[in-house]
């Protein structure tokens, strides 16, 4: 068999280039060439040494040229100015004549570089000159004077002090030459003999490392050669050559497994030897590879076989041209086998699931679409999809068809190109992306579809592109605007619901507070007329009226926790007064039936941030719920704080030794409107909401109520809340906002002082300066002691009041000045460098400023307690003519001006024509109701310190509270008030005496005995 190498071996292949097998080392190469270039150095090294070992040889010669030349002078002068004979002047004469010569060769010396032989001679030129200039003395002086006169010339030594110094310096010159030659020399010599031993060292090594290169790239060919030889016969391909006559020459391992289980060829023979059927398929490649240089590849060929799946084996061949390189001919032919049946079989098994794949997709209830990342370009879909959209997916052409992928959103704008979920997920990138649309078909008509995209990627993670599911969601959707449309008429309903249960709060709690009223006037007149036979039935029926009150409330009540319209208003209490407060509040109610309230109050109750007003309710349902079912027994009310995993948390027990209940009754114990059995409600009475609004609000502050009960032996009810309202939002009332009689904050006492209470001397003074320039009059006490005593002996307009102080706190003085019935309704603003304004509110305070102060913030303060210097009537504006009515005469028995307007536009009219001290307003009124009276008010400054107090039969909300908030100074609800209420909260705004302005200040207006002014609108 001829070498296998020598068949395949091709022109062009790296193995043929002509330099190919020589050897290749960067380092030798670096080797040489440093030889190379050390030998040059060493070369040109040299020849400058012997350079500079020349210029000193001669240094030397022309030194002692010059010192001979110079005895040559110095002897004929001497034999003349010894002899007088002309003789010796020629030796004379020829020596002057040389150093010329000489003294030019010094010169070419001195201009060299720095050198020690040169610079010992450079004082010779010098020397050399003065010897010349002697000499010429000398023989002159021989000449014209004689002997005597030339030797006593000779003997002053000037000749011969020139002729040593010049000595001197060639010989050191020459020394010094001598020394730089021989130095030179043994430089030379040095380096001669590194820089050739290193050049030879490299060179040596060079030629080492690229004999050592030659060899390994000898074995290394022989290892390719080996290798190559493995490759061709361990290819997991089939690889043989076939000779000129189209025999088998060669073939590898894989080959020959293929021919033993498929088309069964051996060496010598054809491939098609078993299966004459291949030749006429085969035979026409296999020439044109052998006489044209052609190439066939992937020629498929199956040929039967027991042995493989299917009973037939399949394979892909492929030939080429086998040429040597010194001509064009081809020798043989190479064949390239592969046994493909597995994939043959696979891509049999994946057409059958693409076939599987789209039959499932056309049975699909949605469409699916498929596009290519990043064009967007839809590359598969199913029959369904174009079933949906009512036209096909791709994009149409000019003139072909209706538009298509025309959609729009619920707000009707159309539906953006980049918008659409595959655009989305394929060029943008999102991970998934979801639409619905209102879409025009095909055919014009609408349809909602909604269309959902995900992205495809490869198993690198790189986008492919996306598929989109398209379904017809119209009859979702129109469901879906049936039930809004259901739930926006829901809304309006309970909108209307709770409009309905404000107007009711109104209608029903205004008649009732004119009956109210009413009572008490007449019970005061009654009194006043000595028929006090009358007066039980009069009591009678203002019990009765706050009764049904009491029992309206309730189901108000109700009705906003079932609409979700009752709010929680939280604010920081004291538990345990808060506890005593109440017991105080029920106690009346409990001794009633012969009963006893005990208190159980645990230590460490602390304080709690919650809705008082619905913890006091709650509580008092409670007590009074114990006193109605017992009689000459005993009640318990007891607190405790509790810490645990759910939190911090406040727990009220409430027992009594009642008539207790069954399990059945305890069973239906909150239901609304349910008690016990009938033959309670026939017997303690009640309408069965107590217990049900007390569970409600309970639920509200975070907690729960729970009860436990025996027949006959008494029940126990326990109250659970959270200690602080935490996650409620905790909404202001405006200041002083109650359903009683509250504090003012815009109080106006008798006198004009001001009291600064403050243990700094500096901080009082600067106080009590900046308050005289204002216009006020101070007095300042140093501790809270002393301010008090001086607040009971000067009852000032207002308190200035600092929280540190030694003896007594302004803590302490703020309590007692609240607890004082006196002093009670004093403004106090505290004046401290703590921020503690809640606790500052809490404990009554009318403003809270830090220290230092801020004089502007101090005189804005201040001014709602400068006296004024007018009085004006009290304002009534309500549009219920009897409430009006009732309101101005009892205020007028006060001793009260009082001016009427039956709405919001009469009422700002009457502001302006009377500029009133205070105004009663309502907020439920026609045309102007009294959250447009108050805007309007507020926004002229001359009106703005106007006090208003809101008295209304509405259920004030949170909303309302914030619209209040700033503009109203008090809100105060009609239902429960009295008139004696009324009259003490005038008093409390302005504590001046209202006789004084019985009579005048009516302008224009019309006027009745009373003091009673009616405007209407």
């Amino acid at each position: 068999m001829p070498d296998t190498a020598s068949l395949i071996r091709r022109p062009g292949w790296r193995g043929s280039r002509p330099l190919a097998g020589l050897p290749s080392s960067p380092l030798a190469y670096a080797l040489l060439g440093l030889a190379v270039t050390l030998a040059g150095w060493n070369f040109v090294a040299g020849e400058a040494a012997r350079r500079e070992q020349s210029r000193q040889r001669a240094l030397i010669s022309r030194s002692d040229r010059l010192l001979s030349t110079m005895k040559d002078l110095e002897t004929g002068m001497r034999g003349y100015a010894l002899t007088g004979k002309p003789e010796y002047l020629e030796p004379y004469a020829d020596a002057l004549n040389r150093i010329g010569d000489e003294a030019a060769h010094l010169d070419a010396f001195d201009r060299t570089a720095l050198d020690p032989a040169v610079a010992a001679l450079a004082p010779v030129r010098t020397l050399i000159d003065g010897e010349r200039v002697f000499s010429d003395r000398v023989v002159t002086v021989r000449r014209d004077q004689g002997f005597h006169a030339a030797a006593a010339l000779v003997e002053t030594g000037e000749g011969k002090r020139l002729m040593d110094a010049i000595r001197v310096a060639t010989a050191a010159a020459e020394q010094r030459a001598g020394e730089a030659l021989a130095e030179s020399e043994r430089y030379d010599r040095l380096r001669y003999a590194i820089l050739t031993a290193f050049s030879l060292l490299c060179a040596s090594l060079a030629v080492t490392l690229l004999a050592r290169l030659a060899l390994v790239r000898r074995r290394e060919s022989q290892r390719s050669s080996g290798l190559f030889e493995g490759v061709l016969a361990n290819a997991p391909v089939g690889l043989g050559f076939l000779d000129g006559d189209l025999k088998i020459r060669h073939m590898n391992r894989a080959l020959a497994t293929m021919s033993e289980r498929g088309f069964g060829a051996d060496l010598g023979a054809p491939i098609w030897t078993l299966l004459p059927k291949l030749e006429d398929q085969l035979t026409p490649l296999l020439e044109a590879a052998r006489d044209h240089g052609l190439v066939s590849a992937d020629v498929p060929i199956s040929v039967p076989s027991e042995s493989a799946p299917g009973g037939a084996r399949h394979f892909r061949m492929s030939f080429y041209p086998l040429q040597q390189e010194e001509g064009p001919a081809a020798i043989g032919v190479g064949v390239v086998v592969s046994d493909v049946t597995t994939a043959a079989l696979s891509e049999a098994q994946v057409r059958a699931g693409e076939a599987l794949l789209r039959t499932v997709l056309d049975t699909l209830p949605v469409g699916v679409l498929i596009a290519e990342a990043p064009s967007g370009r839809i590359t598969g879909h199913n029959a369904r999809a174009e079933a949906i959209l009512g036209h096909g997916v791709l994009p149409a052409q000019p003139g072909e068809g209706p538009a298509r992928w025309v959609g729009f959103h619920e707000d009707g704008r159309p539906v953006e190109p980049r918008e659409w979920p595959l655009i989305q997920v394929v060029r943008e990138g999102e991970p998934q992306a979801e639409l619905e649309v209102d879409y025009q078909r095909g055919d014009g008509s609408h349809a909602w579809i909604g269309f959902a995209g995900a992205p495809m990627r490869d198993p690198d993670g790189k986008l492919v592109g996306g598929v989109v599911v398209v379904s017809d969601i119209d009859a979702r959707k129109r469901s879906e605007h049936v039930l809004a449309a259901a739930k926006e008429a829901a809304e309006e309903a309970n909108r209307a619901k709770s409009e309905f249960l404000a107007n009711m709060s109104h209608e029903l709690r205004t008649p009732l507070s004119a009956v109210i009223g009413y009572s008490e006037m007449l019970q005061e007149e009654m009194e006043d007329a000595g028929q006090a036979d009358l007066l039980p039935d009069m009591k009678k029926i203002e019990a009765n009226a706050r009764h049904l009150l009491g029992l309206i409330n309730d189901v108000l009540d109700l009705s906003k926790i079932e609409a979700e319209r009752m709010e929680v208003y939280p604010e920081n209490l004291d538990v345990a007064a808060t506890v005593r407060d109440v017991a105080a509040t029920v106690e009346a109610l409990v001794e009633k039936k012969g009963n006893a309230l005990v208190l159980d109050l645990a230590d460490g109750l602390g304080g709690a941030y919650t809705d008082a007003t619905k913890l006091r309710q709650c509580l008092i349902n409670l007590l009074s719920n114990a006193a109605k079912f017992t009689e000459g027994g005993r009640i318990t009310l007891s607190a405790r704080r509790q810490t645990d995993a759910e939190g911090d948390r406040l727990v009220f027990a409430v027992s009594d030794t009642g008539i207790g209940m069954s399990e059945e009754q305890v069973a239906r114990l909150f239901q609304r409107f349910s008690q016990a059995d009938a033959s309670t409600t026939r017997r303690f009475g009640g309408t069965g909401l107590g217990l049900a609004i007390t569970r409600a609000f309970a639920h509200m502050l975070g907690g729960d109520i729970a009860v436990v009960s025996r027949e006959g032996q008494g029940t126990t009810f326990t109250l659970t809340v959270l200690a602080s309202a935490a996650g409620g939002e905790e909404i202001h009332a405006p200041p002083g906002s109650s359903s009683g009689v509250p504090r003012s904050d815009d109080q106006a006492v008798q006198g004009s002082e001001v009291l600064v209470i403050d243990d700094d001397q500096a901080t009082r003074d600067l106080l009590a300066r900046f308050l005289t320039k204002e216009g006020f009059h101070v007095a300042t006490a140093a501790d809270g002691t002393a301010g008090l005593e001086q607040a009971h002996a000067r009852r000032p307009r207002a308190i200035l009041l600092d929280v540190t102080m030694p003896r007594m706190d302004g803590w302490a003085v703020l309590r007692a000045l609240r607890a004082d019935p006196e002093l009670g309704d004093l403004p106090v603003i505290m004046v401290t460098v703590l921020n503690e304004q809640n606790l500052a509110f809490s404990l009554g305070a009318t403003d809270y400023l830090q220290k230092p102060v801020d004089w502007v913030q101090l005189k804005e303060a201040m001014e709602r307690f400068r006296p004024k210097p007018h009085d004006g009537p009290v304002l009534i504006v309500d549009d219920d003519a009897d409430l009006r009515a009732l309101m101005a005469s009892q205020l007028s028995r006060e001793g009260w001006q009082v001016v009427t307007a039956a709405d919001g536009r009469t009422g700002l009219t009457a502001v302006g024509e009377h500029r009133p001290r205070l105004i009663l307003l309502d907020l439920m009124m026609p045309e102007l109701d009294g959250f447009g009276f108050l805007r309007l008010l507020r926004t002229r400054p001359e009106w703005y310190d106007i006090p208003v107090v809101v008295l209304t039969a509405k259920d004030v909300t949170a909303d309302d509270f914030r619209q209040l908030a700033g503009q109203a100074d008090r809100v105060v609800q009609k239902a429960g008030l009295s008139f004696s209420d009324l009259s003490a909260l005038l008093k409390t705004l302005y504590e001046a005496d209202p006789t004084e302005h019985q009579h005048g200040g009516l302008g224009s207006d019309q006027a009745d005995g009373s003091g009673i002014t009616t405007l209407s609108g």
